[in-house]
């Protein structure tokens, strides 16, 4: 009786470590890719997040500004001088009927902020009167009832315009920066 052996075949060492290359190999690019689409997705959700905050703020301006009475804020005609562009903006509600009152935009630090601003005169507290009015004893004492958060990550405000107001915003995010522009007309300008 004759036995035949058979030789059993296996993996050499050089092909195991080739195999063991090209699955690392394989995994690098599936993980790279990944830790890239990643990146790209986390930039747009930034930039979808600071658009919309944009795009809200300019919303909200944009009806009060409309329903203004007067200005209080004097605006450069346009944008030729940056140092003469306006950073915050006052106007008379014109929303509120039984009393004159106030609203201010202006950024403190990056957050853009709202204020209910009213104005009286020492004698009369309880009766607000416009911001440039005067009594006997000079010009109306300033309070402010409200002043609140409506915006965050803003770089830059910018206000100018002689018959409408230009609004330019700068918002910025882990490097990502979204500028928005819009052109108001108020109603008693």
């Amino acid at each position: 009786m004759h036995t035949h052996y058979q030789k059993q075949r296996g993996f050499t060492l050089t092909e195991l470590l080739i195999a063991i290359v090209i699955a690392i190999l394989i995994t690098l690019t599936i993980l790279s890719s990944f830790i890239l689409n990643q990146r790209v997705l986390r930039k747009s959700n930034i930039k979808s997040e600071l658009t919309q905050n944009a795009r809200i703020v300019i919303d909200l301006m944009s009806r009060e500004i409309r329903q203004a009475d007067t200005l209080v804020t004097l605006l450069p005609a346009d944008d030729s001088n940056p140092m003469a562009v306006a950073h915050e903006l006052q106007f008379e509600d014109g929303h509120i009927n039984t009393h004159i009152q106030y609203i201010r935009y202006y950024l403190s630090d990056n957050l853009l902020k709202r204020q209910v601003i009213v104005y009286y005169f020492a004698s009369d507290p309880s009766t607000y009167v416009a911001w440039d009015d005067v009594d006997p004893f000079g010009g109306p004492t300033q309070e402010v009832l409200e002043d609140r958060i409506v915006g965050e990550n803003f770089n830059q405000i910018d206000f100018f315009g002689s018959d409408n107001v230009n609004i330019e915003l700068e918002l910025g995010k882990s490097d990502e920066i979204v500028e928005m522009k819009t052109i108001i007309n108020p109603r008693n300008s």
